[in-house]
């Protein structure tokens, strides 16, 4: 596989990311003194297990760090199975290839659970407001529906089976697993 095959397989879910980035930059602006989540707070980064589309991308962003920070991560891996692995002094080493989850805690996310509406973020932000427009709230359903389909169809581009969710220490060495050229 070449490295524009793979970015051609990787288009649908990277425009994905551009919308829920561009949500979470808007956010940002709108409610920039609400928010607490900033470089540092990791108090939300977990040990997830992601999408293999998420995975590769995780992956991908993991191979082109510097040695050291990867056996780094590698033995940190190792070590939890609580906090992100990628996390090297309280920053994601891999900031810019963070999945959904990552993009998105600590904002505003709105589900339905046994037909009741419902709002989820985190108790540090949006302190002092009273009610949040409905434009503000991500859509979590629609979100996973979508990553889903696009997950989906990333998939069926590979031959075998690939598992349904990767956790993040075996996505770290999942990209050099590929034969890219």
């Amino acid at each position: 596989m070449t490295e524009d095959l793979l970015d051609n397989l990787l288009k649908n879910y990277m425009d994905l990311i551009s919308r829920v980035d561009e949500h979470i930059q808007r956010l940002a602006r709108v409610h920039k003194d609400r928010l607490a989540c900033k470089k540092g707070c990791d108090a939300c980064c977990r040990h997830l297990s992601l999408f293999p589309v998420e995975a590769l991308v995780l992956s991908r962003a993991f191979s082109r760090l510097e040695a050291p920070c990867r056996e780094r991560i590698i033995r940190q891996a190792q070590q939890t199975d609580r906090t992100c692995p990628l996390l090297v002094d309280h920053v994601c080493m891999v900031y810019e290839a963070r999945p959904i989850i990552c993009r998105t805690h600590g904002y505003p996310l709105y589900m339905e659970k046994e037909g009741r509406a419902m709002v989820d973020f985190c108790p540090k932000n949006f302190k002092g407001v009273k009610k949040l427009d409905r434009s503000d709230m991500l859509d979590l359903d629609r979100m996973n529906t979508l990553l889903t389909a696009v997950n989906n169809h990333f998939t069926a581009c590979f031959e075998g089976p690939l598992p349904g969710r990767i956790p993040v220490d075996q996505a770290l060495e999942l990209y050099q697993d590929l034969e890219i050229s």
